[in-house]
């Protein structure tokens, strides 16, 4: 179509470009008048036809690996418009009356006989290919160090983790091998994983942050193992914000994104543990944060699936893994306001009115947070490093709204005991009960530091000044804060035998 296009932030009503013509006239109140058109069967609950199409265009990114975008129509009577998706949200474009404007119909048609697969939004560098009857995609380029880099995607791998949706980074981490690879680092015991992901065009890159990890790495033992191995990655050179600028549309790199692709070491998530192990890879990966932290490098999004490990010479190993949504100290930008992390393990403070709107910035204190709640999340769900089926405890924080979210965890965290799931075995003779008393601690902690902020803050009120939301950190402060955590009873007690 050679008409400009109006973008849309989300799957809200078609519009029709604007113009004087009875046919442009007459695909706007088709659209408009659908809403007002009786139901042949006012019981049914049917969505709208542009949720409808949404749905259909996740389905198709979820069903196939890297899609650059996709394309669908909606016809309504006489008028169809055409509707582009991609992980930065979708482009539509005016309404055709193929009765009146026929030869634009056709023209439109014409075009779409002429597409390739790659037009249709299949990313033409994944190649599918079978390997002993199951499906996978191969993916080869030349890489300036290793030559030529080839990469076999084991995209039927049930340990494959999808995304579904429409917009975001929509990760995908899939199981891999190479020879290239394997021929510079050897074989790992667990092998290899690729992180394929639509990565923020204006952010600092993961593989960027890594490399600023891996420095510091090398001047503090409490980060030294305790993050991912990167062996290889990749930038795509494709932006989501391309078809935007063709277009003529509004601010067209706003919120747009690019593709990567990572190869790293296999690691194990934090949900297989239990007992002992479970507090001590947990407990590795809080000491390698605040290291992180105090050094400029500021995860942001503590949550299950990003505390993996494994093992060396029979030690457990905690791993702070997942940084493409880090910042940096240095970086150029306001990105300490801006709200990342996964809902259900986000500090209380953050899931706020305020929180959700950028006006509390996050700090240290918001992260140590959030591992409790990772802590109290795998303790109360799994059952010796399995999630059993069905219902299980807190499902309804993953599926509630921020502010719905941060109402149930206040709830929990001034009463956890009415929680306590009446399967999990708390007897005093297992370790269980030695985690559900940490729980309990560290819970009495953030209650005592939440009733310390309340009265600064009207202590201040009584003065006359306002709140400040957005109060900096010094390193002591979170020795401190810290400490409050680790010189509770039960996380000493833990402590005993497990190495610094």
């Amino acid at each position: 179509m050679n008409r400009a296009a109006d973008q849309s932030s989300g799957l809200t009503a078609a519009q029709t470009s604007k113009g004087g013509s009875s046919s442009k006239r007459k695909a706007a109140d088709t659209l408009e008048s659908t809403a007002k058109k009786p139901k042949a069967n006012p019981d049914a609950d049917e969505p709208d036809v542009t949720v409808q199409t949404g749905l259909y265009a996740a389905e198709m990114f979820a069903a196939n690996l890297a899609v650059e975008h996709l394309i669908n129509f909606i016809v309504i009577d006489d008028v169809i418009w055409t509707w582009y998706y991609d992980r930065q949200g979708t482009v539509q474009s005016s309404g055709i009356n193929f009765m009146q404007d026929l030869p634009r119909f056709m023209m439109l048609l014409y075009a779409l006989q002429r597409f390739n697969v790659h037009d249709w939004g299949r990313n033409k560098d994944f190649l599918p290919v079978e390997v002993e009857g199951k499906q996978c995609h191969e993916f080869k380029i030349k890489d300036e160090d290793l030559g030529t880099v080839d990469l076999l995607l084991h995209t039927s791998h049930p340990e494959r983790v999808t995304h579904y949706g429409l917009q975001g980074r929509a990760t995908n981490v899939v199981p891999v091998t190479s020879e290239a690879l394997t021929k510079k680092y050897g074989n790992f015991e667990d092998g290899m994983v690729a992180k394929i992901f639509w990565g923020e065009a204006s952010r600092t890159s993961e593989p960027e942050i890594l490399r600023k990890v891996e420095e510091i790495a090398k001047r503090h033992p409490t980060v030294e193992g305790h993050i991912p191995q990167l062996l290889w990655h990749h930038k795509f050179t494709n932006p989501t914000s391309a078809i935007r600028e063709a277009l003529g549309v509004p601010e067209p790199t706003t919120g747009g994104r690019v593709l990567y692709i990572l190869v790293f070491r296999k690691l194990h998530s934090i949900t297989k543990l239990h007992g002992k192990d479970l507090f001590d890879a947990w407990r590795q990966c809080i000491l390698c944060h605040l290291t992180l932290w105090k050094e400029g490098v500021y995860h942001r999004d503590i949550s299950p699936g990003n505390l993996m490990w494994y093992r060396k010479n029979d030690r457990l190993i905690g791993v702070l893994n997942d940084y493409d949504l880090s910042s940096l100290a240095n970086a150029l930008g306001p990105q300490g306001n801006e709200r990342t992390g996964t809902v259900p393990f986000m500090a209380l403070e953050l899931l706020t009115e305020e929180g959700q709107q950028g006006k509390v910035k996050h700090l240290y204190r918001h992260d140590l947070e959030s591992f409790m709640w990772v802590f109290v999340w795998i303790f109360f769900r799994y059952r010796e490093g399995i999630l059993p089926q069905g219902s299980r405890p807190l499902d309804q924080w993953a599926t509630l709204g921020a502010i719905a979210c941060g109402e149930k965890k206040s709830a929990f965290l001034v009463n956890p005991f009415r929680h306590l799931p009446a399967d999990l075995d708390t007897s005093e003779s297992d370790t269980n009960w030695s985690l559900w008393i940490l729980i309990v601690e560290c819970f009495e902690v953030l209650l005592a530091l939440t009733s310390s902020r309340f009265k600064r803050n009207l202590r201040k009120l009584r003065k006359g000044t306002s709140e400040q939301i957005n109060a900096e950190e010094t390193v002591s402060d979170m020795d401190d804060l810290l400490g409050k955590f680790t010189g509770t009873e039960a996380w000493v007690e833990l402590s005993k035998s497990l190495p610094l």
